[in-house]
């Protein structure tokens, strides 16, 4: 008898930790979907720069609960994509001042990935980086208006990654989200032709592994970056 009730208690505790495993599971699925979706719908404008972010609208609006849609603010401030104030949150509205200071940081930040890129430019990654460019080469040729901005997001993620440092990679994330969100919001504005020629000339010297070159790059490419998304309409209006 004893055995059978240890051997009982081993199986109901197995069953209860994986009913509790594939709970966390469901959770944190459903949490990072609603960071995702909320993630969206501000980068591409759907929710306007400094709308407010009111938790009983967003879980009527998305039909899921209080804790999903509390844990991608959460999230989304860490990326820069929500700022609090008084306990109400609302979706960033990025100055000039802003956008000056975010670029700079970037550029320090994005120089370094870069370097990192080209010490890492196993086959693997390189095959990565030409596809990518490849892709942007035809959404190009399409005018495909959605796509172009969106391979331009992820050419530099892909550099981020190749550079296999964790913490710069958690630190770009923090600052990547508004100014993806000013490119893709002004991509009617995009000068596609100047980007894809900067891009291709960035990946050319991080796949050659010149570290020096690949720099140089950069820094032209978010100059030119910078001074595209001040001149973009409605920027000039925020100074602050």
């Amino acid at each position: 008898m004893w055995v059978y009730r240890i051997m009982c208690g081993s199986l109901a505790s197995i069953i209860n930790n994986e009913t509790a495993n594939q709970s966390k599971i469901k959770r944190t699925l459903l949490r990072d979907h609603v960071t995702d979706l909320l993630r969206t719908y501000i980068v591409n404008g759907r929710i306007p720069p400094g709308t407010k972010l009111v938790e009983r609208e967003l879980i009527e609006l998305l039909s899921v609960g209080r804790n999903p849609i509390r844990d991608a603010l959460i999230e989304l401030q860490k990326e820069g994509l929500v700022e609090s104030d008084s306990n109400r949150r609302r979706v960033v509205d990025l100055s000039e001042r802003d956008i000056r200071e975010m670029f700079r940081v970037r550029l320090a930040l994005e120089t370094v990935a870069v370097e990192l890129a080209a010490e890492n430019n196993s086959p693997e990654n390189k095959t990565e980086l030409l596809d990518n460019l490849e892709r942007m080469r035809i959404a190009l040729a399409k005018r495909e208006q959605r796509d172009f901005p969106m391979l331009d997001i992820e050419a530099h993620s892909l550099i981020w990654r190749q550079s296999d440092n964790r913490h710069l990679l958690a630190t770009l994330k923090t600052i990547a989200g508004p100014i993806f969100m000013v490119v893709f919001q002004n991509a009617e504005h995009y000068d596609w032709s100047l980007t894809l020629e900067l891009h291709t000339d960035l990946i050319r010297h991080i796949n050659a592994g010149d570290k020096r070159s690949a720099r140089e790059s950069i820094k032209k490419h978010l100059t030119e970056a910078t001074n595209r998304a001040l001149q973009w309409p409605g920027q000039s209006k925020k100074r602050a």
